[in-house]
Formats: structure tokens, C-alpha cells, sequence
């Protein structure tokens, strides 16, 4: 099972997190990496959360699903869920 984004997926998937959560200027000087705890990021809350899986959803072309709100924790949890729902889609596709 693939398990990693390409490079230009994952700076879409940073770029999301971005814009999804109002990361952007003085209010997130961290970078956003794969270990970034994403419900530690300044001003997160259970909305925002559901708000990125849903454009999640629409920019890679996956289905999440609502246990996604529990399993994410970091970028690289989001990361995973992507490539799971990509292996269930191809495997149903066969």
C-alpha cells in the first residue's frame, strides 16, 4: 500500500491546512510538517477540523468519512487517511 503523498500532493495538502484552519502570517509562525499536531495549531476547533476533511475530500477526490474527525491528529494521520481511501477505491475498482 502506498502510504505517501508526492511531494506536489503534500504542498497541497499544507496549503489546505493553510487556508482551511487561518494559518497564515503572525498567527502560525511554525511550518507545517508531517508530525504537526493539527488540533494543537493555533485556533482549531472541531468546525475548522471538519471543514479542512471536507475540502480534503473535494481537492484529493477521497472519501473520508466521519471516523476521520477521530483519527486525525497529525498531518501525516490526514496523509494516511488519503492513501487508505485511494487503496479501498482501487480495490473495488479491480
Amino acid at each position: 500500500m502506498n502510504t505517501h503523498l508526492t511531494p506536489q500532493e503534500r504542498e497541497q495538502l499544507y496549503s489546505l491546512i493553510r487556508e482551511k484552519l487561518d494559518l497564515s502570517g503572525a498567527e502560525c509562525p511554525e511550518e507545517i510538517k508531517n508530525t504537526t499536531m493539527v488540533r494543537e495549531l493555533t485556533g482549531v476547533d472541531s468546525l475548522k477540523l471538519l471543514r479542512l476533511l471536507g475540502a480534503v475530500e473535494l481537492g484529493f477526490q477521497v472519501n473520508l468519512g466521519f471516523e476521520a474527525m477521530t483519527q486525525v491528529q497529525t498531518v501525516q494521520d490526514i496523509e494516511r487517511l488519503i492513501c487508505e481511501s485511494r487503496e479501498k477505491y482501487a480495490a473495488r475498482a479491480s
